[in-house]
């Protein structure tokens, strides 16, 4: 079971008229104009069919407007139930009003996580309701929140945003028990969990890689194994942005072990899939309960 632990979707709707919504949120400005790759369910899927993928994580964005963010999330739960090669999350729009009780449906009809967000953390974020109690339902449930991370060297781009390692840091501190994914390896964050008190407060801490052939070399995948742990890093192509067999091509110098890991382990356990025990998982002494805990 190989899974892709970030892609996006958007409803046809949207997708034919970009300067319509370009016009609504701000966000979706920042990310998306005529020529930007976009994909629809049926595409993703038939993609994933050509791929050594069998299931696809598939979230939206930091929406700042409620009709994108309930488009989207009404989008992506449908198209999970459509497809079982689709498991749904969903994105939150942190400056809208009863919020909490849409995440709530949006849990009961299947969504597995809440992301991708694009805020800027900062203190004004901090004191953010919305935020708090979306965080406060993701730690009931036991859903893994996905936070999109910035690098703070390197090569600008459309949606880089300002959430370096610092701010994300800050993050995970202020909220301990929660289970956060940091993409694009935490922008480096992932390095600094040599410190073993940084080590400490990133205990609840995964990192995805999506995007990865933008922004680091295949290194990545065998010096974050060593710097945090073979059981936090996750596959993410961040599609339709990059092919899948690109992304999955930055994989080839890792072992077997260390692919099944990143690839099928650690997504079942922080997503808590219920795929109870696997001959694979057997072969390294590794068992999946209801939960998605390893046993």
């Amino acid at each position: 079971m190989n899974i892709d632990s970030l892609t996006h979707i958007l409803p046809k709707e949207i997708s034919s008229e970009i300067s319509k919504f370009q016009k609504l949120d701000q966000k979706f400005k920042e990310l998306f104009n005529e020529k930007t790759k976009i994909s629809d369910a049926d595409n993703l899927v038939n993609k994933l069919k050509d791929c050594e993928i069998n299931k696809a994580v598939v979230g939206g964005f930091g929406w700042t407007s409620d009709e994108i963010t309930k488009l989207c999330n009404d989008y992506i739960i449908e198209s999970g139930s459509k497809f079982e090669e689709i498991i749904p999350i969903c994105s939150v729009n942190i400056y809208s009003k009863n919020t909490e009780s849409k995440i709530l449906n949006y849990i009961n009809r299947g969504a597995k996580g809440i992301g991708e967000l694009h805020f800027n953390y900062d203190e004004e974020i901090e004191e953010n309701k919305v935020l708090k109690n979306t965080l406060r339902i993701a730690l009931e449930y036991n859903l893994p929140t996905i936070i999109h991370a910035s690098e703070p060297l390197g090569h600008s781009y459309s949606g880089k945003g300002t959430n370096v390692p610092e701010k994300l840091y800050s993050l995970a501190k202020q909220n301990p028990e929660n289970k956060f994914i940091f993409s694009h390896f935490g922008g480096g964050l992932v390095f600094y969990e040599q410190m073993p008190e940084v080590k400490e407060v990133l205990k609840n801490v995964y990192y995805d890689s999506a995007a990865q052939p933008f922004l680091y070399s295949r290194k990545v995948y065998k010096t974050s194994i060593l710097c945090s742990n073979i059981n936090k890093i996750l596959f993410a192509s961040d599609f339709p942005l990059i092919n899948f067999s690109r992304c999955l091509s930055g994989l080839s110098d890792l072992s077997d072990t260390e692919k099944k890991h990143i690839l099928s382990y650690n997504p079942i356990s922080v997503f808590n899939f219920c795929l109870l025990y696997t001959s694979d998982a057997a072969d390294e002494g590794l068992g999946v309960d209801l939960g998605g805990r390893r046993i």
